[in-house]
């Protein structure tokens, strides 16, 4: 992801954060940063000292600063109220995205995959000093989580989610 060598497997917790923000990186390169930003903090958190997760710890440092450098000064990333509020509205539109296509009763395996991102970009709100957005979003967490294993269950099935 990001142009990185492989996560080592030490860092396996960081993968889905990675994967977000490669996934992001054209589309929105701000959301891109702060998925890669939290990434790197929760990976210097688990504290994983060998070498080959140091190595791939100081490659995803250098990538964030390069993708700062080319997203330029953006209050979405300089200013912490600003980049919650813009991170927390990107995760609520994923999330309500999914959400109305399974209330219509059109689920498919991308509205499961929709419930996990936005699931997996409400956890980036970690990432900030202000715990407030993260509280207020922690029970949609559990549900898009609960919601995308739901679906994908039912059409492993065979059946229409419900």
């Amino acid at each position: 992801y990001l142009g990185l060598p492989p996560i080592p497997p030490d860092l396996k917790p960081i993968t889905s954060y990675l994967q977000r923000a490669h996934d992001t990186r054209t589309q929105d390169p701000v959301i891109s940063y702060w998925c890669a930003y939290y990434a790197a903090q929760v990976g210097i958190g688990l504290r994983v000292v060998s070498s080959p997760n140091r190595t791939f710890l100081a490659s995803l440092l250098t990538t964030l600063e390069n993708v700062r450098s080319t997203v330029g000064p953006s209050d979405a990333i300089i200013v912490e109220s600003a980049s919650s509020a813009y991170v927390e509205n990107f995760a609520l539109r994923v999330f309500s995205s999914a959400d109305n296509e399974d209330r219509c009763g059109t689920a498919t395996r991308k509205t499961a995959k929709k419930f996990l991102a936005a699931a997996t970009f409400f956890e980036v709100l970690n990432v900030f000093e202000d715990r407030g957005p993260w509280e207020a979003h922690k029970e949609k967490v559990r549900y898009a989580k609960w919601r995308a294993a739901d679906i994908s269950k039912a059409l492993r099935e065979g059946r229409q989610p419900s």
